[in-house]
């Protein structure tokens, strides 16, 4: 006799359902189908426990059973099942295929989006679940044509594929159920039913079995519905007695026009608000350890969630803090390094073997150390879907030494050294395509060989730089270009089969961790003989997927606490149930209609088991009851009052209000709702500590909630309280007395060189002003910052550069080129006679100009490989045009200033420089009797008269005042060129020259003459700076408006500007000095 048996609670349920199995003979076959293979274990584990002995117990999903049923009958067929990856691929071709064929209209705009097939994908699966087939949606106007050729066109594919998606293996158990041999006694332990294919085989399994009980939670109206009519009974409540309480009555009463008799919330029920979804999640894991504490085992809590992509991250963080085991359920996405890292390496194909896309690929750790990837069928994996077979448990890995760190490559999934190899990267220009990869890598490798032959063992420190720098290159070689090649391989277009095997091959080979993208890429093995399929078509396929991973849990849940959905939920009982996020968009979550099929649409097809709005709202009303009834001793209710990244408050959901009002029998309103979830701890979301320092889940939060009441004490009275933190960690202790130190009134070594030791003044003596060179620009940056100066010219950090194909032409590398250009221009002139410019020359040498333009702009080409050749193409005629206008002007400057010397260089030894003008010198130059100069003159002019001027040529918007001298230090060219010259060149100087030689800077000049105050003011800067290293106080101290583009930023912080103005300003009386000249 079959019975329906509904009920509030999960207790109650499962009561009934182990009342049933206990009664049934212990060595009778019996059927156990539930929700989840968890809910079945639970219920069958507990009756072993009262019975001590069962046999012929089939714990089984609704999938599970109707693949089992399925398989002969599909075989006949010759089809294999294909789960939800498979369709989506299946779906994905459909759109692709009907695309190309221009055989969409009304869906055409939005076809090529990426979520578009996997909405096509869900909307036909519950469509052929439900029995709705083309010519039904014909009759739905442009939509339903457009959805009947992708049915037609979908069917068609697993037609030709041998799939079987869901509803054909649905339809094909419902076939085999009457030649199938099965239990005769069938438990339905809370199966949902949403489909007509479902409930069809319910229907003909409960025709074959004697007895047949299924128990079903109260409001889930749908599946009692359909459980009537497939066991042709009516439900009934079970009204046994049940406890007196809070809980009990919010279970009762929740979403129904009853109401308990008006009481207090006892301590069954709790209702809580936080700051943020990340405070929630701390406070429901420092909840976990108070019931732990009160001796409840972890496996008999759950947290229950609506919205789990809002609260995964922030529980996995808050509970592995609180060093609590817990069990994230197969519903429960998780993101996957290994997924992220395999779509790296396919977008790094797609987008022409892009370093930049290897680089991400390298940034993830998922390098597998030497030999570990050898054979891809050695590590196939089974795919978890309900439709497919269980696979077996995974064995543990075989334990292997691990590598060599000097040998290695690798070293625990990292390429070693990254820093240098990033270094590699960019010095060898690698951007993208395998010849390009090879021929960087290869041409840096001579470079450096070159460089080592040439310096011998006479510079042992660059000699072993060198070394380890080709060491570094070897590595990066051995590992990248088998790869880079492999990618190079991948087919243009192929079939699933053969695409399959070499993503296979590719995750083995490429990824640390492959398993999961392994299961992944089983899943779709039923798509083998479809094709051809481009790589475009396999990312969109693949990447919504290996993005987020499901990342299999242990076998077993026992021992932590089970997070998973509150659908999940269904068939389980724990002691103690957390529900978060009950604010609005949450919990419920907002209620949209399926863009594919309206809801307009899917009534007037007259099945009333597809989802419309109406059902949509009654899932997150049941979603609420499955969660609060699978408690047994006490549910908390929580809610963000913060949206924490949009920086503005949350609405508590109605859900709330519906809550306490069952469970009091009275309906607050929302202000009260407010007021009474908020803790007695309070809880702030700038101070995120307990009230209680024994309450903290980890050290971070004891600290906090020690220093919390501190703050407003007296501090007579709390002198020394959190001195334990300088002692407890040593990094802390810096930390604190750093940041400290930056705010007092007073210069301390926190604010940048400042008070050095005798080991820092032995190391800063090396870089005293006599002690070794410096460039004008470097030291132009003590003027701006002394901290600056010291970053750059001293500890020579510089911003992170990445090896990417450009699409813009920057300042930086249009000056580089435009000084290139200049350089080659004025040697060719000079080696043709055309020095100096004449008017009548003016043809030949715009022509002698347009012809190096073109040679240097590919030589430039091709090291940074421009992503856009038209933008490319327009910044160098923009630089074309600029030339050409320096050219003329010169042309007809008639002032009897004359090119002589090109990018004259002094003490630029160690730097490998093709463009230098055969004069110059590799030593630095000794200037004002200490200073010694590095740097490269752009331009050296001849007057007739016999005297030269330094001319340093500028790209951009002309800065420099009229009149300058040093401009505040900051403006150092001219002069230092100037004085350089005089060390070089027997000739009579003048003075310096800034040349702003392109429209942005209107071709304007700064002319700097090398007179008393030029050379005073010079020896200024050489006193000031000189003295600063000499001092070690080189503080962070900027110019007004340095910080807003400062490379530095990121180091200092941005408020140096705030904090220097509390300092004394009698030790910055030399840079104030320096900084009021002209």
């Amino acid at each position: 006799m079959p019975r329906v048996v509904v009920a509030p609670d999960a207790a109650t349920r499962l009561a009934v359902a182990a009342e049933w199995l206990a009664a049934q003979p212990l060595d009778a076959e019996v059927l156990v189908v539930g929700p989840t293979w968890e809910a079945c274990d639970d219920l069958v584990r507990g009756a072993v426990v009262q019975a001590r002995a069962r046999f012929g117990t089939v714990r089984l999903t609704l999938d599970r059973l109707a693949a089992r049923l399925a398989a002969p009958v599909l075989a006949a067929d010759g089809r294999v099942p294909a789960g939800g990856l498979s369709v989506t691929a299946v779906a994905a071709r459909a759109v692709h295929l009907l695309r190309a064929e221009g055989a969409l209209r009304y869906f055409a705009p939005v076809a090529g989006r990426p979520g578009f097939p996997a909405a096509v994908a869900r909307t036909l699966e519950e469509l052929r679940m439900n029995g709705v087939g083309p010519a039904a949606l014909r009759r739905l106007g442009a939509s339903g044509a457009d959805l009947a050729v992708l049915a037609e066109r979908v069917e068609r594919e697993l037609a030709a594929g041998r799939l079987a998606d869901r509803a054909l293996v649905f339809e094909a158990a419902s076939t085999a159920l009457p030649e199938a041999r099965l239990p005769a006694a069938v438990l339905l332990l809370d199966v949902p039913l949403a489909s007509v294919r479902e409930t069809e085989l319910v229907a003909g399994l409960a025709r074959r079995a004697q007895e047949v009980l299924a128990t079903a939670p109260r409001g889930d109206a749908r599946t009692i519905l359909q459980l009537e009519n497939a066991l042709r009974c009516s439900a009934e409540a079970d009204n046994r007695p049940r406890s007196r309480g809070s809980l009990a009555a919010l279970q009762e009463h929740l979403f129904e026009e009853s109401a308990p008799p008006r009481a207090k919330l006892d301590e069954s029920v709790t209702l809580r608000s936080w700051p943020g979804e990340a405070r929630e999640a701390v406070e429901i894991a420092r909840a976990v350890q108070s019931e732990g504490a009160r001796g409840i085992p972890f496996d008999r809590m759950a947290v229950l969630l609506r919205s789990p992509t809002d609260y995964r991250e922030h529980l996995e963080e808050a509970f592995r803090r609180a060093a609590i085991p817990a069990f994230f359920a197969r519903g429960t996405r998780r993101p996957d390094p290994a997924g992220r890292a395999l779509l790296a390496l396919l977008a790094c194909a797609a987008e022409k073997l892009s370093a930049r896309r290897f680089a991400e690929y390298l940034s993830l750790a998922q390098v597998p150390d030497a030999g570990q990837g050898a054979d891809p069928a050695a590590r196939w994996l089974p795919p978890e879907h309900d439709l497919l077979p269980a696979g077996p448990a995974a064995e543990p890995a075989d334990d292997h030494l691990p590598p060599d760190p000097d040998s290695a490559p690798v070293v625990a999934g990292s390429l070693r050294a990254p820093w240098r190899w990033e270094r590699l990267l960019v010095d060898s220009a690698v951007i993208g395509g395998k010849e390009r990869w090879s021929r960087r890598l290869a041409g840096l490798e001579r470079e450096l060989a070159l460089r080592r032959a040439a310096i011998a063992d006479e510079d042992e420190p660059r000699a072993a730089a060198l070394d380890h720098q080709r060491a570094d290159l070897a590595h990066l070689r051995d590992f990248a270009l088998p790869l880079v090649d492999r990618l190079a391989a991948m087919p243009v277009q192929a079939t699933w089969g053969e695409w399959l095997g070499q993503l296979r091959a590719l995750a083995t080979a490429a990824l640390r961790s492959p398993d999961a993208v392994l299961a992944t890429l089983a899943e779709l093995e039923p798509m083998a003989p479809v094709g051809p399929v481009d790589l475009d078509e396999v990312q969109l396929v693949l990447a919504p997927r290996l993005r987020e991973l499901t990342v299999p849990p242990p076998r077993r849940r026992y021992g932590a606490v089970l997070i998973t959905t509150a659908e999940a939920a269904r068939g389980l009982v724990f002691d103690v149930v957390f529900v978060p996020g009950l604010a609005e968009k949450l919990f419920p979550r907002k209620i949209v209609e399926d863009p594919i099929l309206l809801d307009g649409q899917r009534e007037g097809l007259g099945v009333p088991a597809l989802t419309t709005r109406h059902a949509r709202g009654a899932a997150e009303r049941l979603a609420l009851r499955l969660a609060i009834g699978a408690a047994r001793g006490r549910v908390v209710l929580s809610f963000p009052r913060i949206d924490v990244e949009q920086a503005r408050p949350r609405v508590p959901s109605f859900y709330g209000l519906e809550a306490l009002r069952a469970a009091e029998g009275e309906l607050p309103g929302f202000e009260e709702l407010g007021v009474r979830a908020e803790p007695e701890s309070g809880g702030r979301l700038g101070w995120p500590a307990p009230k209680e320092p024994e309450n903290a889940i980890d050290e971070a939060e004891y600290d906090l909630a020690l220093l919390a009441p501190l703050l407003t004490a007296d501090p007579e009275t709390t002198a020394g309280t959190a001195s334990y933190l300088l002692t407890a960690n040593p990094h802390l202790a810096r930390a604190l007395r750093g940041r400290a130190r930056r705010w007092l009134r007073r210069w301390t070594p926190a604010d940048g060189l400042v008070d050095p030791d005798p080991l820092a003044r032995e190391a800063l003596a090396r870089h005293e002003l006599g002690a070794r060179s410096f460039s004008p620009t470097g030291l132009q940056h003590f003027a701006l910052c002394p901290y600056r100066f010291l970053l750059q010219a001293i500890h020579r950090l510089e911003p992170r550069e990445e090896p990417v194909a450009i699409e813009i032409l920057d300042p930086l590398t249009r000056g580089a080129l435009f000084h290139d250009v200049q350089f080659e221009v004025l040697s060719e002139l000079r080696a043709a006679g055309l020095l100096p410019y004449r008017p009548a020359d003016l043809e030949r040498t715009l022509a002698t100009l347009d012809a190096v333009l073109e040679r240097v702009a590919a030589r430039y080409a091709e090291d940074l490989a421009p992503a856009i050749p038209r933008v490319w193409q327009d910044g160098i005629e923009a630089i074309r045009c600029d030339l050409r206008e320096w050219l003329r002007r010169a042309a007809s400057a008639g002032d009897g200033w004359v090119p002589h010397k090109f990018e004259l260089s002094f003490g630029l030894a160690d730097r490998d420089r093709p463009n230098a003008d055969p004069a110059s010198v590799g030593e630095p130059v000794t200037v004002l009797g200490g200073l010694k100069l590095r740097g490269s003159i752009d331009l050296v002019e001849r007057h007739a008269r016999g005297a030269v001027r330094a001319t340093d040529h500028k790209t951009g918007q002309a800065r420099a005042a009229d009149g300058v001298v040093i401009g505040g230090g900051q403006v150092l060219q001219p002069l230092l060129y100037a004085l350089a010259l005089e060390q070089l060149l027997p000739e009579t100087v003048e003075g310096g020259r800034l040349y702003y030689c392109t429209a942005d800077g209107g071709f304007q000049e700064r002319v700097v003459p090398l007179d008393a105050e030029g050379r005073a003011s010079v020896r200024t800067v050489v006193d000031v700076v000189g003295r600063a290293l000499a001092d070690g106080f080189l503080p962070a101290a900027p110019v007004a408006g340095a910080c807003r583009w400062c490379d530095y930023r990121p180091i200092c912080g941005p408020y140096e500007e705030v904090r220097v103005a509390r300092k004394p300003p009698e030790q910055l009386a030399d840079l104030t000095r320096l900084r009021a000249l002209r």
